[in-house]
C-alpha cells in the first residue's frame, strides 16, 4: 500500500491579483522568511525567496515609471489641448478680419478659406433625402435606428414616416433630426420615408426603405 503525504495549499490566486496586492504579499513573504523552517531549511526555497524580492523590487521599479509616464501624458494632452484652444481662437479673429472685409467668394479663398455654399432661395422647395441607412441595436431585439445619410457639413430637419404596407403611413417620431427608432415584434417588415423641412417647405419623399426588426 502506498501511503499519500498530504499537500497543504496556499489560497493565493495570484494571476488576479493587482500591483498593490503582489507587493502586499512580497513583504508579507520577506517578514516571514526568517523565521519560517520550511524557509530556512531548504536552499531551493531560500534561492526562490531572493528571487521574489528581487522581482519585486523591479517591479516597484516599474511602476514608478508607468507613473511618471502617465503624468507626462496628461500633462502633455493638457498642454495639447491648450495649443489647440489658441489656436482655433487666433483662426476666429482671422476669418473674422477676412470675412468683414471680403467684397466676394473670391476674396475669401484668395486668402486660403473655403467660402460659404450661396444659401438656396427662401422659396426654393429642399431636395428629398436619397440614402437612408439602418443600425441594428447592439443588444436585445424589436427596433431598428433609421437616419437619413448625410455628407459634409449641412444639416437639414426631416419628417419621417413609417408604413406596414406601403400604402397607409402615419408619423415616425415627432422630433425633426435625421434619425429615428422603428420599433416592431422580430421579424416585422416596416417601410419608412424621410423628407427634408426647410421653414415651412418640404421636399418629395424619399425612395422608402425596407426595414425588418431583428
Amino acid at each position: 500500500m502506498r501511503s499519500l503525504v498530504p499537500r497543504y495549499l496556499s489560497s493565493l490566486g495570484l494571476s488576479r491579483l493587482t500591483d498593490d496586492e503582489l507587493q502586499a504579499v512580497v513583504a508579507a513573504v520577506k517578514l516571514a522568511a526568517p523565521t519560517s523552517e520550511l524557509v530556512q531549511s531548504d536552499p531551493a526555497t531560500q534561492t526562490a525567496l531572493a528571487a521574489v524580492d528581487q522581482r519585486g523590487a523591479a517591479l516597484v521599479k516599474a511602476g514608478v515609471t508607468v507613473g511618471d509616464a502617465e503624468t507626462a501624458l496628461k500633462l502633455a494632452i493638457t498642454a495639447e489641448a491648450e495649443r489647440r484652444s489658441e489656436l482655433l481662437g487666433e483662426l476666429r479673429s482671422y476669418v473674422t478680419l477676412i470675412t468683414n472685409r471680403a467684397k466676394s467668394p473670391a476674396d475669401v479663398t484668395a486668402a486660403g478659406l473655403p467660402p460659404a455654399r450661396p444659401r438656396p432661395p427662401r422659396n426654393q422647395v429642399p431636395d428629398a433625402p436619397v440614402q437612408i441607412d439602418q443600425k441594428p441595436p447592439r443588444r436585445g431585439h424589436g427596433k431598428m435606428v433609421v437616419s437619413v445619410h448625410e455628407t459634409g457639413p449641412t444639416r437639414h430637419p426631416y419628417m419621417a414616416e413609417q408604413s406596414v404596407d406601403g400604402v397607409t403611413w402615419t408619423t415616425l417620431g415627432v422630433e425633426r433630426g435625421k434619425t429615428r427608432t422603428v420599433t416592431g415584434a422580430s421579424g416585422d417588415q416596416i417601410w419608412v420615408r424621410f423628407a427634408t423641412v426647410r421653414g415651412r417647405l418640404r421636399s418629395a419623399w424619399s425612395a422608402p426603405v425596407l426595414v425588418i426588426i431583428p
